[in-house]
């Protein structure tokens, strides 16, 4: 029985990084843990398995499953208490493949949705604060941006 899982997502789009916020905060029916792809514990987890796909979700188990696309968005939502039965519902061989097409144009659209939302991810935070200075040649966010 699955008791835990961990969401890898890529911290370099904002969307990603909203969902994962977004995720930590629902009532979970398993523990979730949110894993930046730059993550240091990354390097640990792919010694045993292979690369982890750098532009899809990846959801890995604590029985040694490992999901991306279409089967991590699944995973994702089968540990949410409010979304767990339409999880198990879009799991069926009828609705999967309407799940694996619009969990599909959600992945290929979501550097589209990052413009239209204005969603940007902490280090495209960090680098536009950077990128201002101030007449006294600071940057506004002082040490706070050379903490990354």
């Amino acid at each position: 029985m699955i008791r835990q899982i961990c969401v890898v997502y890529d911290d370099r789009c904002g969307f990603c990084c909203q969902c994962a916020r977004w995720l930590a905060a629902q009532p979970k029916l398993v523990h979730v843990e949110c894993i930046a792809q730059s993550d240091p514990r990354i390097g640990e987890l792919q010694r045993d398995l292979p690369a982890l796909p750098r532009a899809e979700l990846t959801v890995l188990d604590d029985q040694g499953g490992v999901y991306f696309g279409d089967s991590a968005w699944l995973m994702a939502m089968w540990s949410l208490q409010a979304w767990r039965p339409w999880s198990e519902r879009f799991a069926t061989p009828t609705l999967r493949p309407l799940a694996r097409q619009a969990f599909g144009l959600i992945s290929a659209s979501r550097h589209g949705i990052n413009g239209l939302f204005g969603l940007r991810s902490e280090a495209e935070i960090v680098a536009a604060m950077r990128r201002i200075e101030r007449a006294d040649g600071e940057t506004p966010c002082g040490e706070a941006c050379s903490a990354s």
